[in-house]
C-alpha cells in the first residue's frame, strides 16, 4: 500500500475528526494520502479526488460515515481496491468497524492480509430513441418509483425480453444481496445473504396482493418499462442519482462484471450483524449460572 484514500461525511463532527487523525498516522506511515472533494474542501486542504475517480487513484479507501458515505465510492469500484468503512452512524451494514476498534483493522488493511468479500454489483443501462445509453452500477438497488402526488404506477418487468409481470403501486425495488437489508428490507423484501448469485424484485405498496417479492438467479437479464402515463415516474440509483422517465424509457438491468471487494472484521459473520442491527433471531440467551 503506497497510496490512500480517505471519503468523509462532511456533515458529521466525529467523522471529520477522525479523518485528521487519520491522515497524521498515514502520513507517518510514509504514505501518500488522498481525500475527497468534499471534505477537502470542508477541512481547506489543497486539492481532492472526486469520489467517481477515489478508487482508481489509490490502493485502498477508507470511508468514514454511515453506508451511504460507502456506497458513494464503492459504486465506482477499481480491480483489486479493498475498501474499509469505518461506522459514524447508526445502522451500518456495510461499514466493517466502529471508531474504537479499527485500528488493528487498518494494519492488516496496510499489510494486505485484511479480509475482504467480494459484493456483486448491479449494471443498470438506461435507454431512450435518438439518446446514448447511460449505464451506472449500483451496490444495493436500482429503484422505480412515483412521486407523493402521482397516480398508482404500472411497471412491465420482462427477463430475456419475455414478459413475467406487472406490478402496480407505488413502484419497484430492483435489489443485489447487499441491498437486500436496505430499502428492500423496509419494503417487507426478503434479506439475503449477502455473497448469493441472486437479485430481488420487491414491489412498493403494490396495488394487488398477489404481488410478492420475487428472488432470481443473478444471470437473468431484467427489462423494465412503465406502461401508461409515466408523469412523475423517477428511477433512483443507491438512492444517490434520480432521473425521471418518460413513456419511452427502458430500463436494462444485469450483473455487472465488476465487483467490490469490502473489507471485513475478523470473526465478524454476517449474521452476527443483523443479530446487533436488528436484533435478528430475537433476544441472545444469557448463560445459565
Amino acid at each position: 500500500m503506497r497510496r490512500v484514500g480517505v471519503v468523509t461525511r462532511t456533515t458529521s463532527v466525529q467523522a471529520l475528526a477522525l479523518s485528521r487523525q487519520l491522515d497524521k498516522v498515514l502520513k507517518q506511515r510514509g504514505l501518500v494520502v488522498l481525500h475527497d472533494i468534499e471534505s477537502a474542501a470542508v477541512r481547506r486542504l489543497v486539492g481532492g479526488v472526486p469520489r467517481s475517480q477515489m478508487c482508481s487513484q489509490v490502493d485502498l479507501v477508507i470511508t468514514l460515515g454511515g453506508d451511504g458515505t460507502l456506497l458513494s465510492v464503492a459504486r465506482y469500484p477499481a480491480s483489486g481496491v479493498p475498501i474499509l468503512g469505518i461506522d459514524i452512524g447508526t445502522l451500518g451494514f456495510l461499514t466493517s468497524c466502529a471508531p474504537s476498534e479499527y485500528e488493528p483493522l487498518l494494519d492488516l488493511a496496510l499489510a494486505g492480509g485484511a479480509p475482504t468479500e467480494r459484493r456483486r454489483l448491479l449494471s443498470v443501462t438506461i435507454t431512450r430513441p435518438g439518446q446514448p445509453s447511460r449505464r451506472f452500477r449500483v451496490v444495493n438497488d436500482a429503484v422505480l418509483s412515483k412521486s407523493a402526488i402521482s397516480r398508482i404506477a404500472t411497471i412491465r418487468v420482462e427477463i430475456e425480453g419475455r414478459t413475467v409481470s406487472r406490478y402496480r403501486g407505488d413502484g419497484l425495488i430492483v435489489s443485489t444481496p447487499t441491498g437486500s437489508t436496505a430499502y428492500n428490507l423496509s419494503a417487507g423484501g426478503p434479506i439475503l445473504e449477502p455473497t448469493m448469485p441472486a437479485l430481488v424484485l420487491t414491489p412498493i405498496c403494490p396495488h394487488t396482493l398477489s404481488l410478492r417479492p420475487l428472488v432470481l438467479p443473478d444471470t437473468v437479464k431484467l427489462g423494465l418499462v412503465v406502461e401508461g402515463d409515466p408523469t412523475d415516474i423517477y428511477v433512483t440509483l443507491d438512492g444517490q442519482e434520480g432521473f425521471l422517465v418518460s413513456a419511452d424509457t427502458r430500463i436494462w438491468i444485469a450483473r455487472a462484471r465488476e465487483t467490490v471487494p469490502l473489507i471485513r472484521m475478523p470473526g465478524r459473520a454476517f449474521f452476527d450483524v443483523l443479530a446487533a442491527k436488528l436484533s435478528f433471531g430475537g433476544e441472545r440467551e444469557t448463560p445459565s449460572s
